[in-house]
């Protein structure tokens, strides 16, 4: 039996009637994202790393989704600095799908770890 891992982005909804602020929630959602991928790079077969890392491509998807309009409140170089980050993640997640190696899940810990601390500050 395949066993989905936990919803990362569970985190939207426990910040809903909660005290998490939205920087906090998002933080929180790269957080589990990061402990999802890198769980399934230290524990996982290759069905496990393979659904973390769909799941933070999602998260990175509505990252994208909502930094492409002009009309974005981020400072220019801020928006193009995270569309070109997560242009990388969309890069990474494929090699790491195709390889199968958990080694090239690594960046997109290092990275969902730094967002969620720069979210934090």
């Amino acid at each position: 039996m395949i066993r989905k891992p936990p919803d990362p982005y569970g985190a939207y909804g426990m910040a809903q009637g909660s005290a998490l602020s939205l920087r906090q929630a998002d933080s929180l959602a790269f957080t589990r994202a990061a402990n999802l991928l890198e769980q399934a790079a230290r524990d996982g077969d290759r069905v496990q790393r393979e659904a973390a890392l769909k799941r933070n491509q999602l998260l990175w998807t509505q990252v994208q989704r909502l930094l492409a309009p002009d009309s974005h409140p981020m400072p220019v170089k801020l928006r193009a600095d995270m569309l070109s980050l997560s242009a990388f993640v969309d890069r990474q997640t494929l090699t790491a799908l195709v390889s199968g190696d958990p080694a090239d899940i690594r960046p997109l810990v290092d990275i969902d770890r730094q967002v969620a601390a720069g979210l934090m500050e």
